[in-house]
């Protein structure tokens, strides 16, 4: 695909960007429920965001004192 059509394209879904992400997240996940069941899916899950938060401290050089205060202020405790 050239460089123009792949402009066209996101041009033309940008404003659905988030309905198509949310659709395609929820898709898999009940694709991920209807293979593997619930509770595999809910610790595959905890193991990926486990996985999102080292890579986090990896990536901007946190400590765990400050992730865990970064995650306190989001959740408002």
């Amino acid at each position: 695909m050239d460089q123009k059509k792949k402009e066209r394209w996101i041009n033309q879904l940008s404003p659905y960007r988030f309905r198509i992400i949310w659709t395609t997240l929820f898709f898999l996940l009940a694709l991920l429920l209807l293979l593997i069941g619930f509770w595999k899916t809910v610790v595959l899950l905890i193991f990926a965001a486990v996985g999102y938060v080292i890579g986090k401290m990896r990536d901007e050089d946190l400590d765990i004192y400050s992730l865990i205060e970064s995650i306190r202020s989001m959740i408002g405790i």
